[in-house]
């Protein structure tokens, strides 16, 4: 066996190298999607944010929450956002995530990856997000964004050896390596953006006669939304979201929509009307007939409206002490 000092010049030499590919790998000159579809479901989400925002009716107590998702999801929807917007500034969470990526390549190219599992710190004004890999980590395994600082960038600790060597690198918030870690990028990240993207389309449909939605109801089968429903709405503890008790909801899409998503399925917290978990599917696969996952996303052990450290959205978080 060779002495280990023999192979020291090719770590040393090798370092260089892992960090130069680390780099080139946000640079890539391959074809990516263009970024108007991304940048108008911003400007949707921010048009339909700005508009719940100035609705002067009162909230419903948690009797009406529940009448209105089995009689009109949309409006539950809307309320949901309306009760976050009151009750919600930030937030600390575990995310545990599974989809299909590179966004660049078109749904059925894309690889399902590994379970993530990820400590999230998340704050509204102004747009914070601070994540660090528990599990699952790929290219990095810290990463920071807040709009407008950092030349409106993201800060990203490397995963692996390299991030020995290197405190952070930047990145630009939409572009490839961020199309390799998520469905959605940093700056559009978030419980209640989530929300608004499935509200958002669920809207469209039904100004298109297509909104197909149901809910589980407390017989435990699923049953139609709409004014007709007579069913009352039951619940379900959702173990990969801390065991919150949730209302299920879901939707059947017409047509293939936003990354070939045909069936949606939602857990509301109950107690507080955020949306904790989230199961996005395709067309059936061969041969078994079953959907093709395209994501999966569970939030747990949330804590609302922390105390953050002053430095919890700075690179000093990003880089290792």
């Amino acid at each position: 066996m060779r002495p280990i000092y023999l192979y020291l010049p090719v770590c040393v030499l090798g370092i260089p190298l892992l960090v130069g590919l680390l780099v080139a790998s946000g640079q890539s000159d391959e074809s990516t999607p263009p970024a108007d579809a991304n940048l108008q479901l911003q400007k949707q989400v921010a048009k339909l944010d700005e508009e719940l925002g100035k609705s002067g009716n009162p909230l419903p107590d948690a009797a009406g929450m529940a009448q209105l998702a089995t009689h009109d999801p949309v409006a539950f929807l809307e309320n949901c956002i309306r009760y976050y917007d009151r009750d919600v500034q930030g937030y600390h969470l575990i995310m545990q995530k599974q989809e299909r990526v590179p966004t660049r390549l078109p749904i059925e190219k894309r690889k399902l990856q590994k379970k993530e599992l990820i400590e999230v710190d998340f704050k509204e004004k102004p747009h914070s997000v601070f994540m660090h890999w528990l599990e699952g980590e790929r290219l990095t395994d810290r990463c920071l964004y807040v709009e407008g600082e950092n030349d409106n960038m993201i800060l990203v600790h490397p995963a692996g050896l390299a991030g020995k060597f290197v405190k952070f690198v930047k990145r630009k918030v939409d572009g490839p390596e961020a199309q390799e870690s998520g469905r959605y990028t940093l700056n559009m990240f978030g419980i209640k953006n989530g929300t608004l993207r499935t509200l958002s389309f669920a809207k469209k449909a039904k100004e298109k006669g297509t909104l197909h939605m149901d809910y589980l109801g407390a017989d435990g089968q699923w049953h139609d939304c709409g004014p007709d429903a007579t069913v009352s709405l039951g619940e379900e503890k959702v173990p990969r979201a801390g065991n919150r008790t949730c209302y299920v909801l879901r939707r059947h899409y017409a047509d293939e929509e936003n990354d070939g998503v045909l069936e949606l399925k939602i857990f509301i917290d109950k107690e507080n009307w955020l949306q904790v978990g989230s199961i996005v599917e395709g067309k059936p696969e061969e041969p078994n007939g079953k959907r093709y996952l395209i994501g999966e996303y569970y939030f747990r052990d949330i804590r609302l409206n922390p105390q953050f450290s002053p430095d919890q959205f700075t690179e000093s978080a990003v880089a290792p002490k």
